[in-house]
């Protein structure tokens, strides 16, 4: 790879061997060249690079050009002076360009202390100074050319090695060991969270000590795709690849594979009593969703053939009615897969005793005992309705005919098996586990083992079918007839609201609460749900990408997209959230508009969601099958199932149409002055109250403000932006053949790992060659060099020199509003607003971060309006 230098001063240039400091003239930090200044002001020498080093003294700073650090050190000895000659507007992690002011340095305050003013640059990597000439040099020139000798490992010598030497070779470290071990570091090390678990598609750490974590690199880990807190807990969101990084980060740090106890800890931030049983309810039901998910596509299954007559209609009642049968005169074999697809759907509660048991840190063996009696076979007699178990009538209030046969049932008290009571199950185990934790500290150690399981299954039992389920029932029935009411909407709008707000719970950590909603819905309905369509949202968010695949015009960008779809069609929408959808943000509110009509769709035309068969194009088999928990529901299960599909049809079509037709690749600069102008005007006309006269002619001067940005000038701007456009092509050509040399790179070391094992060496030597002879680096090189010419191409100069005449003209006209209509207080705010504007293009592809806005001129409108009705009203 090779690095051009110009001039970032007028100077004269020297080799580094004639640095009066042996530290540099021994090259002991590294090669490079010698820059004597005769002006003030420096400049950046590279065509681009990004600021990682800013010394506190400000005469050293340190750049990094792909993976390259390059030190600049004005002066030598000038830390003694504390930084007093030095002055600079550098920020960290920002991107400098060729020509960019660096710093300024006082050069007759060096002097007048005796310090010389000699400043090397110098480079971490061995390099070659190609066309280099000692002399004088005006700041901009080309000084010579760097080219990085990449440090080539010596390549194995297949024949010389034994066996040993193929084992180790073969068992190099993953990216997945890689990312697990500095996000390791990056959250503070191992000491500073107390466990770590994952759900579909995050990292959770519950972290100790937040001033500890390191946030933005975490972020810049190439899996992460982006961080959210919740409380004390760090979500780190990966997508599908977050199973592997979890195994890696607990194989590092010895974990047990469990979930995280809420302990106590001096640092431990607050949160509210919802927030923490969303979390621990997150938690438990994670580990229960392999086998419930892979049992429910065995139910799908079994839903699908009997509807087309291939299995009989498995009962297990007295008697069977129609084509049914009765499970003892069944087939062996439709018998057992009956009970598979069965039995999680019934029992599943006792795996969610257990995992409820880890997350407390309770015995699991009596967690499992007591679940398997609260929701014991033997209550259920002949199957009772829908094959769910018998009920019992304690209390009966008589019927209160409401209109909505939700909350007519609070009227009745009732006993059942806890097939599908997960809360109270939940409730019981937890309950069990401090009446467990107290008897211990009475209970003679000769009682113990006999008395303490029996005084847990004596209290908790009974407690659990007479307390805990009555009181649950009520609160379940009140969520139930509110969720009624809310189905009953028109058009289906209460479910479609619910779908389309999904994707937005997804992005800020706190979807668990609404699956809370869906699951009730769903057990009041019998396992016949309105609300649990989520995946529909899925498909609408989808969509919205594919819209921006076709329309954008940056091929990073869409190659990024491309990328994303395949995960999406899985039904994991992080990647495509976070990396896409949400920063571009358009995209997102398509994907919701989307998601609304098409769940709105679903609910109108009666589809009910049935087995859940998994997420994305799997949870369609779902949709076929009959309702779970014995519920009944109008649409047979084909239709059902054909009418879903036709919902998440829709709403990637629509997602796509929305996004197509609101996608901006980035704000026009014309567009968005013009956006601003308008929202000027109307906060002076609110501030100052102005006459219709006044009005008027206040619109004369905003249409000046307009008119700033011309055809001509969006037209040059465009042309910049397509030389920008190519470098970025290049990058993604680059970010391919990594992609493809990991690939490669992994391939080999599974086979070899395999043949070593086996004791192969001849086979092990031919996949070693097969390593050497990659050729993946030089062409990642070649193209490396390809990009650099085409980013010295990109012509920024002219693009400063038009934003900054428009930048003037804007100004002057600020001023004038300034005086005529008295922004002191916000003028800062207005500036910073048409300074993003203006600079549309450089923050949109990265070389520019845009200033940060306190308050916007459209919401110090409306605070102005409220203000001054306020004030009317008193």
């Amino acid at each position: 790879m090779e690095i051009k230098i110009y001039a970032p001063v007028d100077c004269e240039v020297k080799s580094l061997e004639k640095c009066t400091d042996p530290t540099f003239s021994q090259k002991m930090l590294g090669d490079g060249l010698l820059i004597l200044p005769k002006k003030n002001k420096f400049y950046s020498p590279f065509i681009e690079a990004k600021t990682v080093m800013i010394f506190e003294t400000k005469h050293a700073y340190g750049f990094d050009i792909d993976d390259t650090n390059v030190l600049i050190h004005c002066g030598l000895d000038t830390v003694k002076l504390g930084g007093k000659p030095f002055k600079t507007k550098l920020e960290l992690d920002k991107k400098v360009r060729l020509g960019d002011e660096l710093f300024e340095v006082d050069l007759k305050m060096v002097e007048a202390e005796k310090i010389s003013n000699e400043t090397p640059i110098v480079f971490d990597k061995k390099i070659e100074i190609n066309n280099f000439k000692e002399g004088n040099y005006k700041q901009g020139e080309l000084i010579c050319t760097i080219k990085i000798i990449e440090e080539v490992l010596e390549k194995a010598n297949p024949n010389s090695m034994n066996e040993k030497d193929f084992e180790e070779f073969f068992n190099a470290e993953n990216k997945y060991q890689k990312e697990a071990r500095m996000l390791n570091e990056f959250v503070g090390g191992p000491s500073n969270y107390r466990d770590v678990y994952n759900c579909m598609t995050r990292l959770r750490f519950l972290v100790k000590n937040k001033d500890l974590v390191k946030e933005e690199k975490i972020r810049g880990l190439s899996l992460v795709k982006s961080t959210i807190w919740q409380g004390d807990e760090l979500q780190v969101v990966i997508g599908q690849d977050v199973y592997k990084l979890k195994d890696e980060v607990i194989a590092q740090n010895e974990f047990a594979n469990s979930v995280a106890v809420a302990e106590n800890s001096e640092n431990k931030e607050k949160q509210s009593k919802g927030a923490q049983f969303i979390r621990m309810f997150a938690s438990i039901m994670v580990k229960t969703i392999p086998i419930i998910v892979g049992c429910a596509i065995v139910q799908a299954i079994v839903g699908i053939l009997v509807q087309i007559n291939v299995m009989p209609d498995i009962v297990i009642t007295a008697q069977a009615s129609g084509n049914q049968v009765l499970l003892k005169d069944a087939a062996i074999g439709w018998i057992i897969l009956f009970i598979m697809a069965k039995t999680t759907t019934v029992f599943g509660t006792i795996a969610i005793a257990i995992s409820t048991a880890q997350y407390f840190k309770f015995d699991v063996i009596l967690a499992a005992s007591i679940a398997l009696i609260l929701s014991t076979p033997l209550m259920f007699l002949d199957g009772g309705s829908g094959g769910m178990g018998h009920e019992w009538i304690l209390i009966n209030f008589g019927d209160l005919d409401t209109g909505n046969p939700v909350l007519d049932g609070i009227s009745k008290v009732k006993i059942a098996a806890m097939t599908n009571k997960m809360f109270v199950v939940m409730g019981a185990t937890i309950a069990a586990k401090y009446l467990n934790d107290w008897i211990k500290t009475w209970i003679p150690i000769s009682l113990e083992l006999m008395f303490r399981p029996f005084i847990l299954v004596m209290v908790i039992v009974p407690t659990s079918f007479f307390i805990l389920l009555p009181i649950w029932n009520v609160i379940e029935t009140l969520a139930g007839t509110l969720m009624y009411w809310i189905g009953q909407a028109p058009l289906g709008i209460g479910v479609g609201f619910y779908i389309g707000i999904w994707q937005v719970a997804v992005i800020f950590g706190i979807h668990m609460g609404l699956i809370i909603v869906g699951i009730l819905d769903n057990i009041q309905r019998g396992g016949a749900g309105i609300f649990m369509i989520m995946g529909i949202s899925v498909w609408a968010q989808v969509g919205a990408l594919i819209g921006v695949i076709l329309v954008t015009q940056n091929s990073k960008l869409k190659k990024d997209a491309i990328h994303m779809l395949p995960a999406g069609c899985l039904g994991i929408t992080e990647p495509i959230l976070y990396g896409i959808n949400l920063p571009k943000k358009r995209p997102l509110i398509a994907g919701c508009i989307a998601a609304f009509i098409a769940g709105a769709y679903c609910n109108a035309v009666g589809v009910t969601a049935r087995a859940g068969t998994g997420f994305g194009v799997f949870e369609f088999i779902g949709f076929f099958s009959s309702p779970t928990m014995g519920g009944t529901a109008d649409l047979s299960n084909i239709t059902n199932g054909i009418l879903y599909i036709t919902g998440a049809v829709l709403a990637l079509g629509l997602g796509t149409i929305f996004s197509l037709l609101i996608y901006i690749e980035r704000p026009n600069e014309k567009s968005a002055v013009s956006k601003s102008a308008n929202a000027l005007l109307k906060f002076i006309k609110v501030k100052n109250d102005l006459s219709q006269e006044e009005i008027q002619i206040l619109k004369t001067e905003v249409k000046k403000m307009k008119q700033v940005i011309d055809k001509e000038t969006i037209k040059q701007i465009k042309l910049i932006e397509k030389q920008i456009q190519k470098v970025i092509s290049v990058d993604s050509k680059i970010e391919s053949l990594i992609e493809n040399e990991y690939k490669h790179e992994q391939r080999i070391y599974k086979k070899g790992k395999k043949a070593v094992s086996k004791n192969k060496l001849q086979q092990a030597k031919k996949l070693v060659n097969e390593f050497n002879n990659m050729t993946y680096k030089e062409k990642v090189e070649k193209l490396k060099d390809q990009r650099n010419d085409l980013k010295a191409l990109i012509d920024f100069k002219t693009l400063d020199n038009i934003i900054g005449t428009k930048e003037k003209e804007i100004e002057k006209m600020l001023n004038e509003f300034n005086k005529q209509y008295n922004l002191k207080s916000e003028i800062q705010e207005i500036r910073n607003e048409y300074w993003n504007d203006l600079n549309s293009l450089k923050i949109s592809y990265d070389y520019e971060t845009p200033k940060e806005l306190d308050i916007s001129l459209k919401v110090l409108t409306k605070n102005l309006v409220k203000a001054k009705k306020q004030v009317k009203q008193i």
